[in-house]
């Protein structure tokens, strides 16, 4: 066995390859929206009051963008402290930057010329610090530039900082964002840029939205202008309708011996497409889909969501569920926030507890949107069969199983003959409710809840179908506007409907309830996992 070595250990320090990390760091995953929004959070923390973000393109196609505002400035020592890759700890701990490379990571990830641009007091000079990613490719060193300010660097940042502390951050050689354009400075590649801005301004607006309402105490206002527009704040739970929360909750989590954090949920349950005051409250309310879900907070700015945490997916009857999740920098490690603050997981417990919660609030806006669904329904069901009616009337005679022979005019029991005999039914006798409907009817409830029962209709041999159940709810109406496939599927009952006419006696006509019944029943739960009906598929 070989002797241990008496050699005393020898540290080296291994510079990592730069141009390697830093094309590597370009690769963590942000988005054009997310981006921008790491760099406003500087600006933010820096304390400013105006935040002006312009997008643009030169007649050669080059985009630049710059983010200026007029917060407390840098100097020379601060400069360099906030490009260094892994920044030194911000002094306040509920700063909205985290983890010191925001600024870098986000910005490198569309550009590859980085520039910080401040002034860190009123009466000094602006100095400006660049990352190039291709000088840094070749000359292999962590090359960071410092120079003074150039003079239309120093216009853009008195166009906020009035000639005062701020900074501006400039992205030079963007060569992320529109890069399957061929021709750059193209109409196709300027329309997409516009959609990036527009995309960016709402996002903005929503992420940001307690520091743009002056309404709301929780955050200090700011001012953020996207391209000379003044940014107004999204709120996503429509409190001008909806007034307050239908529930919440402030809980407590213990985070060490000596220390507890709280957290804050709250439930809001948006109205229902015609329940808004106006078409442009609903048009701003963005009632759709992919809206639902937790908006999760950080020191008042959302870092998620909208969505479930995985803990459901996103279904078109939870379109009216939006939850607002509040805490602060003390539970990062509870929730688990990633680099980009874009993104958090629960624990376990803290997972558990969540779901418990959501338990009554999305319950509630699944009544509320099934009531509004059946409504629009109930008044499109009214057309649906016309072509099942006149279809199946034109074979009725030659299908006809059963005659009605008396009707008890106390009881109100209707005495049918078919092959069987003479048998004494509880069966609707009705009148047409619209011109030719006089074998398929839809009605908004059935007894027991059954999906259908037979009936005579200005005695013809008919059926009543339910439409309040879930079949009816998610295959019917998805398929409305395939007229083969509604007189398919009328066809298909209407015809159970006559064979339990032609074939029910005394005897059995208890068995011909149970069977409906349990087919209800069994369908049911058959369609439980399929999806509700999209919006467009309900008008």
């Amino acid at each position: 066995m070989a002797k241990g070595s008496d050699m005393t250990p020898e540290y080296f320090e291994v510079q990592p390859d730069p141009e390697r990390i830093i094309e590597g760091l370009r690769d963590t995953g942000y988005e054009f929206n997310t981006a921008l929004a790491d760099i406003i959070d500087n600006a933010i923390a820096a304390g400013a009051s105006i935040i002006d973000v312009r997008v643009a393109m030169d007649f050669g196609g080059q985009v630049i963008v710059s983010v200026a505002d007029d917060g407390c400035g840098m100097d020379r020592d601060g400069l360099i402290n906030a490009m260094r890759y892994g920044s030194r700890r911000r002094v306040d701990k509920s700063s909205l930057g985290k983890f010191g490379l925001g600024l870098k990571t986000a910005s490198t990830a569309f550009c590859r010329r980085l520039s910080a641009i401040s002034r860190g007091t009123s009466d000094g000079g602006v100095l400006k610090a660049t990352w190039d990613l291709d000088h840094i490719a070749h000359v292999e060193r962590w090359d960071l530039q410092i120079a003074s300010a150039e003079s239309d660097e120093i216009a853009l940042l008195d166009n906020v900082a009035k000639g005062k502390t701020g900074t501006v951050i400039l992205w030079e050689k963007v060569d992320r964002l529109l890069k399957t354009y061929s021709n750059a400075s193209g109409k196709h590649a300027r329309n997409a840029l516009k959609r990036y801005t527009d995309n960016a301004r709402f996002h903005i607006s929503m992420v940001y939205q307690r520091f743009l309402d002056p309404n709301d105490p929780r955050a200090n206002n700011v001012i953020i202008n996207v391209n000379g527009e003044a940014v107004q704040a999204w709120d996503p739970y429509c409190v001008s309708e909806t007034k307050s929360p239908i529930a919440e909750k402030v809980q407590k989590v213990e985070i060490s011996d000596k220390d507890v954090a709280e957290f804050t949920v709250r439930a809001f349950i948006l109205p229902r497409k015609d329940e808004f005051s106006s078409q442009t409250v609903l048009r701003e309310a963005r009632l759709t889909n992919d809206m639902q879900g937790l908006y999760i907070y950080r020191e008042n700015r959302l870092i998620h969501g909208p969505d479930w945490l995985d803990m459901f997916s996103k279904e078109p009857h939870m379109t009216l569920c939006r939850i607002e999740l509040s805490f602060n920098h003390k539970l990062d490690d509870a929730f688990q926030v990633d680099i980009k603050k874009s993104r958090i997981l629960l624990d376990e417990i803290l997972y558990d507890w969540m779901q418990k919660f959501l338990q009554g609030p999305r319950r509630e806006a699944q009544e509320r949107y099934r009531k509004g669904v059946a409504a629009v329904i109930s008044g499109a069901a009214a057309l649906l069969h016309t072509g099942s009616n006149n279809s199946i009337h034109s074979k009725a005679d030659q299908l006809r199983t059963a005659d009605i022979e008396s009707v008890d005019g106390v009881t109100g029991d209707v005495t049918i003959t078919n092959k069987n005999g003479l048998t004494k039914l509880r069966i609707k006798l009705l009148e047409p409710t619209g011109v030719g409907e006089c074998h398929v009817q839809p009605i908004d409830s059935l007894q027991d809840g059954v999906l259908w029962e037979p009936a005579f209709i200005d005695g013809n041999q008919a059926v009543r179908i339910n439409t309040g159940h879930p079949y009816y709810h998610k295959v019917y109406i998805p398929n409305k506007k395939s007229g083969v496939t509604i007189q398919g599927l009328d066809s298909l009952i209407w015809g159970l409907c006559a064979a339990e006419l032609g074939n029910v006696s005394e005897t059995n006509k208890r068995n011909f309830e149970e069977m409906r019944y349990e087919v209800s029943r069994i369908l049911r739960k058959l369609v439980e996992d399929l999806p509700d009906p999209a919006e467009d598929q309900l008008t």
